[in-house]
């Protein structure tokens, strides 16, 4: 390869991030966005050219910089890009939308459309959280002030909120991160761990930096730690950052929820290498090499049947 495509692929590098609402996705993109900065790439960015960009950056969002990013939702039916949960239109062309942008954030579940979606970034990221804490930490979003503003609802207490929506919330997370699973060969989707980065940050960011292809040398590595330890993002971002911790569903779940995460996700969970129970220490979640999926898709089946047996 001539200096020149070198060069072409600095800067031209385009990157998907995914993963299940509340599982360490703004964590995500402020590493990957520092990456982009200290490797001199060039950054574009589709929402930062609409004209609502200059008037959603004076809005009351959750963090300062959400108008800033380029958010997208994925549907069987559509494409469109959305600012936070309060402003969303159509996206018309795929390919023109991700030739303004070279990092784009998505939630949506793998749907008929992703295939097409995957293959037009060089880079997919996809990061994935424990269910039981990602679980707890929906319920306080979903009842925060900042959610309660734009969709009222009438339960404000996120112990009670849990209470009533975690089936629905393990549910969301299993097929979610179920499918980004047996997909990531297939498409070179890269998995990551929010415990991970929490248990040895340099070692998870290692893994990274080689699915990027870009380097960073050691002093700047240990300033890009101190600069996305929660401490300091915390700081930042108050209303959107709470703990910063794994393995708090321990003491918080009830015995009847930690056994109805078992019924509804133990397979993956352990698939995953993540605890089972209280008292287990947390070790760092791993996606084993060889993986029957299609197996393990019918032992989650089997596991959620007594879901449905009234």
């Amino acid at each position: 390869m001539c200096p020149t495509d070198l060069n072409a692929k600095k800067t031209n590098m385009k990157i998907l991030q995914g993963g299940a609402p509340k599982c360490g996705n703004f964590w995500l993109y402020q590493i990957i966005q520092q990456l982009l900065e200290r490797t001199g790439r060039d950054f574009t960015s589709f929402i930062q050219k609409q004209p609502i960009y200059d008037l959603a950056k004076e809005w009351d969002l959750n963090y300062p910089s959400q108008a800033s990013i380029d958010v997208l939702d994925v549907t069987d039916l559509q494409y469109s890009y959305r600012i936070s949960s309060i402003y969303r239109r159509p996206i018309e062309n795929i390919q023109d939308y991700v030739a303004q942008t070279n990092h784009v954030w998505t939630h949506s579940p793998i749907c008929k459309r992703s295939g097409e979606l995957l293959n037009l970034f060089d880079k997919k990221v996809y990061i994935i959280r424990d269910p039981r804490d990602r679980a707890i930490s929906a319920s306080k979003y979903y009842t925060s002030g900042y959610m309660l503003k734009y969709f009222p609802q009438e339960e404000k207490d996120a112990s009670r909120f849990l209470e009533k929506n975690f089936e629905q919330l393990m549910l969301e997370w299993v097929w979610h991160v179920y499918d980004h699973l047996r997909l990531s060969q297939q498409y070179n989707i890269h998995i990551t761990f929010y415990e991970s980065f929490l248990l040895g940050f340099q070692q998870e960011l290692d893994g990274l930096l080689q699915y990027l292809e870009v380097n960073l040398p050691a002093n700047e590595r240990d300033e890009l730690q101190e600069a996305m330890s929660f401490a300091t993002l915390k700081k930042q971002n108050p209303k959107h950052l709470k703990k910063g911790q794994s393995g708090y569903w321990m003491e918080q779940l009830t015995d009847e929820q930690i056994e109805k995460a078992e019924v509804i996700a133990g397979p993956l969970i352990r698939f995953l290498k993540y605890p089972s129970d209280r008292g287990q220490e947390m070790p760092f979640p791993i996606v084993p090499a060889q993986a029957d999926f299609e197996q393990l898709k019918q032992e989650i089946i089997l596991s959620q049947q007594p879901l449905y047996m009234n």
